[in-house]
């Protein structure tokens, strides 16, 4: 970001100007980080995604099929 007459507008094309990551021995732990972590982030009009991880279940087993988890 960087401030242009007074706005904030937001530089490349994929419009984020932030990624927050959490961390956990379980998804949920992960989960309950990368939340904390949101709440300590101003931003004026910020929005994210409030399912991060909700579908852990089904795609745990896609990424151990593709070889991402071992």
């Amino acid at each position: 970001m960087k401030q242009i007459n007074g706005q904030w507008p937001i530089a490349g094309t994929s419009g984020v100007i932030l990624i927050v990551i959490g961390t956990g021995q379980i998804m949920k732990q992960a989960q309950d980080q990368v939340y904390f972590r949101i709440k300590n982030v101003m931003i004026p009009n910020m929005y994210y995604r409030t399912d991060i991880g909700d579908r852990w279940e089904e795609d745990c087993d896609r990424l151990h099929n593709w070889g991402y988890l071992r």
